[in-house]
């Protein structure tokens, strides 16, 4: 139920669910069509900049650390999913913008930062009986020279929730270890919340940061653009998903 209401939730609150709304409000209330349609500017505007969309992640993200700054070496190196989808047709795995948690963990393998890694993802489905992201997972890392032994997968998760839980079962009864835990930093403060809430104790490394620096462009400071209403969806959604976790966990 938890997980339907969360789905039903995050279609209401994507803006260009209310842009769309507002476009169509003032088609059928034509007495409030101007400020309907001025608001429908307005609001285009705002969550297309992605002058404001950047400086509003600057705030939310988790600070990276950089891999020569890990001065200790962990046990386990804990990846979330929600960074591949793969393709049936092909056979292979499409990396999105969040690919490079599952590039760092391997660097980090290789420079002996961590012992193993630990995958933790299904497909994010209702019904988790498809392919599953850490499995396909596991296959890209083998292809990369990384032992079997050191791969540890959890492909039952559907959310970050579900990730810090399965996880923790698996490495109930490992006594005292130290784990790394490697996603966005945008999505680093939710994950945190979840493995904390299940008494992992995780040191975190942010990856897929938005940039300190700003360009001082009027294209990127005025124009609206396409991409900034897809970082406004998983900001929303990072938000909404953080304070429900705290209300209903």
């Amino acid at each position: 139920m938890f997980y339907i209401l969360s789905k039903i939730l995050l279609f209401l609150i994507k803006p260009t669910f209310w842009i769309l709304l507002l476009i169509i409000s003032s088609l059928i209330f034509k007495k409030k069509r101007k400020t309907l349609l001025i608001i429908s500017v307005c609001v285009y505007w705002f969550f297309g900049n992605g002058y404001i969309v950047d400086t509003v992640y600057r705030c939310w993200d988790e600070n990276p650390i950089s891999v020569s700054e890990i001065q200790k070496k962990y046990d386990y190196g804990v990846v979330l999913g929600g960074f591949s989808t793969y393709d049936e047709r092909e056979k292979k795995i499409e990396f999105n913008d969040s690919g490079d948690r599952l590039f760092y963990a391997i660097q980090l393998y290789k420079l002996g930062k961590i012992e193993k890694i630990i995958i933790s993802g299904g497909n994010g489905k209702l019904i988790n009986n498809e392919h599953k992201e850490a499995n396909w997972s596991k296959d890209f890392l083998l292809t990369c020279d990384i032992p079997e032994e050191d791969i540890i997968t959890e492909s039952k998760s559907r959310n970050t929730w579900e990730n810090a839980n399965f996880t923790s079962e698996l490495l109930k009864n490992k006594g005292e270890i130290n784990i790394l835990l490697i996603t966005s930093s945008w999505h680093m403060k939710r994950a945190s919340y979840c493995f904390t809430n299940k008494y992992i104790k995780v040191d975190p490394f942010s990856t897929d940061y938005t940039l300190k620096n700003i360009t001082l462009d009027l294209e990127y400071i005025l124009l609206p653009n396409s991409t900034s209403y897809e970082r406004w969806e998983t900001l929303i959604k990072e938000w909404v998903g953080y304070y429900v976790y705290q209300i209903w966990y």
